[in-house]
């Protein structure tokens, strides 16, 4: 609902309607029930004028601006809009007292949005909640958030501890920032409940508050670090990258199912396995060498830090990642690991480290499909060894352009994967040697489209037989609610 003259008078109703309701919401779960139902349909921006804040973010006012200069039709009206917006008096206000009461408000709100989120499945759970009392509590919330996670394959039993949106501060969002973000996103009149845009919408939120709140990557381009504010850089950077890591535990997707061979009826055939799904690739980041460091550039200290690209590669072979998969959707991107591989520019000086990476892909994706075989049925077993056979093929072919004898027709497999790597999965070859390699020399073009499509149907993208997001909707805006508190917390 954007605000216009038209509805201003339905917004005040609903603003009269607060006020009236925040002094009897604990006796009067009918009133607030349909006061939540009044509000569906409302804007973020128009929740914000319901619940405006006692003080202006510059970070939220910063973060709106955006939103609206885009949603903005009229060009003519660009500049107008983006100076009134950063103009601090035209923000709502209220003071704290009654600020504190609408917080209140807004926690026996969420009961009912969590009612909504949940529909007929979980029906009796919430009416019993609310016939034992205190439904309106940061306590019991969280108890029947547990309660709703104990039934889905979180990686954490009890992940949610008491979320009391008083005790909500804010120093980079407004307070009740996330709280209204929440019901603009996830309140829905539409009988097929919340669509894929709107988890979008909290996921870019999730991201925005990790940026802000929690950040992970030392500055880097600073070069007048001593070399106690360097360290103590690092040090900061490593506690949120732990603490990240922490909070992004995860859930369990047991059945993600792809169609191997699709179209050729002789050949094709489902692959069912078990993946994770977590919201941030950084939650399976190592740092190369384990930590950043820092070099001595004449008289100027530099932090360098540098990402780990074979760990973070790896983790795609059985992971989805919310935010990467958000990318996929609203900019029809690759995979992540197959964009490190195949779409990234590398400088002549990285082509040494590109030629390693994309080796460590391959032995990685033996490695994985080898393991799995133990552990998935007799028909997924059989496509575990397809692929594999196409994984050896290109590995073989690779290999050839090193040194056609290693590829002698009697030679073992096994024996060409161990000509290139050691017990501990390390490459062995020089770098002479390394620069054969490179796929865009050895392979066709048609070739290295089928090996992009192979290695992303690898990594849990492509041929999917149901949408991840969908099939996992439900599961999905739990962690969103768990996510978004959690970071609000921190903030």
């Amino acid at each position: 609902m954007k605000i216009t003259t038209k509805n201003k008078e339905f917004l005040d109703y609903l603003i009269s309607q607060k006020t009236a309701l925040r002094e009897d919401y604990k006796n009067n779960p009918l009133g607030v029930q349909s006061f939540y139902e009044a509000l569906k349909g409302c804007s973020f921006e128009a929740l914000k004028k319901i619940f405006p804040a006692p003080r202006a973010v510059v970070e939220q006012e910063n973060f709106d601006a955006v939103s609206e200069i885009i949603s903005t039709q009229s060009i003519e009206n660009l500049a107008a809009v983006s100076m009134s917006l950063f103009r601090r008096e035209n923000m709502e206000k209220t003071d704290y007292g009654l600020f504190k009461k609408d917080m209140q408000l807004l926690q026996a709100l969420f009961f009912f949005l969590l009612k909504d989120i949940c529909g007929e499945q979980y029906k009796q759970l919430f009416e019993a909640t609310q016939t034992q009392g205190f439904w309106y509590t940061a306590e019991k919330q969280s108890e029947l958030l547990n309660k709703l996670c104990s039934g889905l394959n979180f990686y954490r039993s009890n992940p949610f501890s008491k979320t009391d949106f008083t005790a909500f501060t804010g120093n980079h969002f407004e307070a009740n920032e996330s709280i209204l973000r929440l019901f603009a996103n996830f309140m829905s009149k539409s009988s097929e409940g919340i669509p894929k845009e709107k988890i979008i919408n909290e996921i870019n939120f999730v991201r925005e508050q990790q940026k802000t709140i929690l950040q992970i990557y030392p500055n880097t381009r600073k070069k007048d670090y001593s070399d106690s504010s360097a360290q103590k850089e690092i040090d900061q950077k490593l506690a949120n990258l732990e603490k990240l890591k922490h909070l992004d535990f995860g859930f369990e997707d047991s059945g993600f199912t792809q169609v191997f061979f699709e179209g050729d009826k002789k050949l094709e055939s489902y692959f069912t396995r078990k993946i994770i799904c977590r919201f941030f690739v950084e939650s399976e980041m190592e740092w190369k060498k384990g930590e950043p460091a820092t070099k001595n550039q004449g008289r100027k200290l530099k932090i360098v830090a540098r990402k780990d690209d074979r760990f973070t590669n790896k983790s795609a072979l059985d992971h989805k990642f919310l935010y990467p998969e958000r990318n996929m959707i609203t900019h029809i991107s690759e995979n992540f690991a197959v964009y490190n591989l195949f779409g990234k520019e590398y400088t002549e000086a990285q082509m040494r480290y590109w030629e390693q990476l994309v080796l460590y892909l391959l032995y990685d994706a033996k490695e994985y499909l080898t393991g799995l075989m133990s552990q998935v049925s007799e028909q997924d077993k059989q496509v575990c060894k397809k692929l594999l056979t196409i994984l050896n093929h290109y590995f073989s072919k690779i290999i050839k352009a090193i040194n056609p004898e290693l590829n002698d027709e009697q030679k073992l497999i096994r024996d060409l994967w161990n000509e290139i790597f050691d017990e501990k999965g390390l490459i062995t070859l020089h770098s002479k040697e390394l620069e054969k390699t490179n796929v865009f020399s050895v392979l066709s073009e048609s070739e290295i489209t089928h090996l992009c499509r192979f290695i992303s149907f690898l990594c849990c993208t492509g041929n999917e037989t149901q949408d991840f997001m969908e099939k996992n909707k439900f599961a999905i805006i739990v962690y969103l609610i768990y996510l978004t508190f959690e970071l609000t917390k921190l903030d």
